[in-house]
């Protein structure tokens, strides 16, 4: 019998590691089945000792040890993944079990089929990879990315692209396969188990170089032969991760390469502020000279939108009205971009002023048309923080008044005034409401683009399906974002408008009522340089990223223990000199929510002694290190 010694993959498990025994041969890095509070999970095996060498310390043990389950996958992880995800685990300041269980697809994990596993390679030392930035349209990164990509080959070594979402992967593959079809590998978790678990073992069965194109969670592929390793659209959110432990896959990305000694490109249209601030420093070269311009041919219009002189609020200004009235005689196609979903994103009383507000979170209430569910109901008010849902027929709950009044533009207010004065046009609509109950997006997308003098209205996710360019593009809405409270709001502004511009080919427009917002005239010129130089001012002037890096630290519950708990946490704290402050929406289905947040030099973190203090809080606070928002 042999005593084990294991790092649980799974959620809600704080101890770092966990012992059991077994009688089947297993060794370090093995992948096993443990069974722990009435359920069975993964576990990745860090140590085998003979049971003769501790019978004592069992004897003495105040708990009884249990049978491993079964040995699942022998030698899962390549040395290099276990030292980038142990860097990840610290710099989130999270268990290393928590961080693999993100690091790893669960269908992968969870297969009931041993997978076979490349063994470690002993090739001559490489030289230390190096680190590269790209800051050029879309089109043009596909180029370069397919000279690495040979050069790579011809070297004999495979390269890995990870790519934010699904949608990217397919066409990344589509774009680069050609020529080395038989040697692409796609990777996603829209794939079956059956589909997945083929795909994965074949990556690791062909002994030609490959080329992996996937999604973040699949760098976990122990191939042994990368040598280089690209993320691209580098400057999106979703590399992120929304939940518990909030890894950021671009790093994890980045320590995989230092540790692989593979070759490492950030490429995007317009790069994040912290990168290019990276590059700016010498820190990391250039792929290519970075482009500073973004150029286009289209007509490039911005539409100050006035205060009508009339009671009636309207959407779309006179002149967009006309533009639109042309392409529909011309029969071109327009995509109309808003922000928000639904009719108005705030409603609030005229007579006290109060907002209207979720019963469950206390967030303010976005006014929606009824679905066919509200009986009787023309509007409803649904919290688009937890789905709570009400018909919006209702007085004020503060003063009792009639008078409410509709804020702001969602896009359901713009398809309703598009209707009125264009009754016979050829609208489609693309906001997450609109493709719930089976409604595929890239259908919608496909029906808008063969259906000449026709209009796409849509919100962000219209982005993600809408990659073929067309004559017109107009911003209806988006000032609203403005007023949030987000250091990073310019950069997703601006990185928003320059993809916007980057589809059009005849006109782009953008209307707004801030036309003094500098932001814009960069975006209208594609100046990149001159943005980059105004945010990063700004950055280095209030402490933001990449001047100082964050760790805020949230507790959720009943408002006096939180306080308390908050107080008593930033006293432990003190010589960080934390800052404790109510969240954006401080209560959540009854909850009351506090943040901390600790300021640190980029180079003091992660720090032992303050890394020791956040691992050993409870599991009720939350950390968040490098949080894409401090809401």
């Amino acid at each position: 019998m042999q005593i084990v010694s294991v790092i649980p993959i799974a959620r809600g498990i704080s101890r770092e590691e966990l012992t059991y025994f077994t009688g089947e041969a297993v060794g370090p890095g093995a992948i096993v089945s443990v069974p722990l509070r009435g359920r069975t999970i993964s576990a990745l095996v860090t140590q085998v000792r003979a049971a003769d060498e501790l019978k004592l310390a069992v004897k003495k043990a105040d708990y009884p040890l249990k049978k491993i389950i079964r040995v699942k996958h022998e030698r899962f992880f390549t040395t290099s993944f276990m030292v980038a995800a142990r860097q990840t685990a610290d710099y989130a300041a999270a268990t290393l079990g928590l961080t693999l269980k993100s690091l790893v697809p669960t269908k992968i994990l969870e297969a009931k089929v041993t997978l076979r596993v490349a063994k470690e390679s002993k090739d001559e030392p490489r030289a230390a990879g190096e680190k590269f930035v790209l800051q050029e349209p879309d089109d043009e990164r596909q180029a370069y990315y397919k000279s690495l990509i040979r050069a790579e080959f011809a070297k004999h070594g495979s390269v890995f692209m990870c790519l934010p979402t699904v949608i990217d992967v397919t066409r990344a593959v589509a774009s680069l396969e050609r020529g080395i079809s038989e040697y692409t590998i796609a990777l996603h978790h829209q794939l079956s188990t059956r589909e997945l678990t083929t795909a994965w073992q074949r990556a690791l069965d062909l002994t030609h170089p490959i080329l992996i194109i996937a999604t973040p969670i699949f760098l976990s592929l122990p191939r042994t032969d990368i040598r280089a390793i690209i993320v691209d659209r580098e400057n999106t959110q979703t590399y992120k991760s929304s939940a518990r432990p909030f890894l950021d896959h671009r790093r994890f990305a980045e320590y995989l390469a230092e540790a692989s000694e593979a070759t490492f490109v950030l490429g995007d249209a317009v790069l994040r502020t912290e990168t290019a601030y990276r590059a700016d420093q010498g820190e990391i070269e250039p792929l290519a000279t970075l482009k500073h311009h973004a150029a286009s041919n289209a007509t490039q219009t911005l539409i100050a939108v006035k205060k009508m002189p009339t009671t009636e609020f309207r959407v779309l200004s006179d002149e967009l009205l006309i533009t639109i009235a042309e392409v529909e005689k011309r029969n071109e196609k327009i995509f109309l971009f808003t922000h928000r979903r639904g009719l108005a994103p705030v409603v609030i009383c005229q007579d006290c002023g109060a907002t209207v507000e979720c019963d469950n979170c206390e967030a303010p209430t976005v006014l929606h048309p009824a679905g066919m569910e509200e009986d009787g109901a023309e509007t409803i008010f649904i919290c688009h923080r937890c789905g709570a849902r009400r018909s919006a027929a209702e007085k004020c709950r503060h003063c009792g008044g009639w008078r409410l009044l509709e804020l702001g533009i969602g896009i359901d207010r713009v398809a309703r005034e598009l209707e009125e004065h264009f009754p016979r046009l050829r609208l489609f609509k693309l906001d997450s409401d609109s493709v719930r109950g089976g409604s595929v997006p890239g259908a919608t997308i496909k029906r808008f683009l063969s259906t000449p003098g026709s209009v796409l209205l849509g919100t962000e996710l219209a982005l993600y399906y809408l990659k073929e360019r067309i004559e017109n593009v107009a911003i209806v809405a988006l000032d609203s974002l403005f007023a949030l409270p987000d250091y990073r709001i310019n950069e997703r502004v601006f990185g928003l408008l320059i993809r916007l511009r980057a589809l059009t080919t005849k006109q782009f427009i953008i209307q707004t009522r801030n036309v003094r917002v500098r932001l814009f005239d960069q975006a209208l010129k594609g100046n990149l340089l001159d943005f980059y130089r105004t945010e990063i001012a700004e950055r280095k002037q209030y402490g933001y990223p990449p001047f100082q890096t964050f760790i805020k630290v949230a507790l959720s519950g009943e408002r006096a223990q939180v306080r308390l708990a908050m107080k008593t946490l930033a006293d432990q704290l003190a010589s960080y000199e934390p800052e404790v402050f109510p969240a954006f929406i401080p209560v959540i289905s009854g909850e009351y929510r506090l943040h901390l947040l600790i300021k640190r030099r980029p180079n003091d973190w992660p720090e032992p002694a303050l890394l020791e203090q956040l691992k050993s809080l409870p599991p009720a606070f939350v950390i968040d290190v490098d949080p894409d928002s401090l809401l």
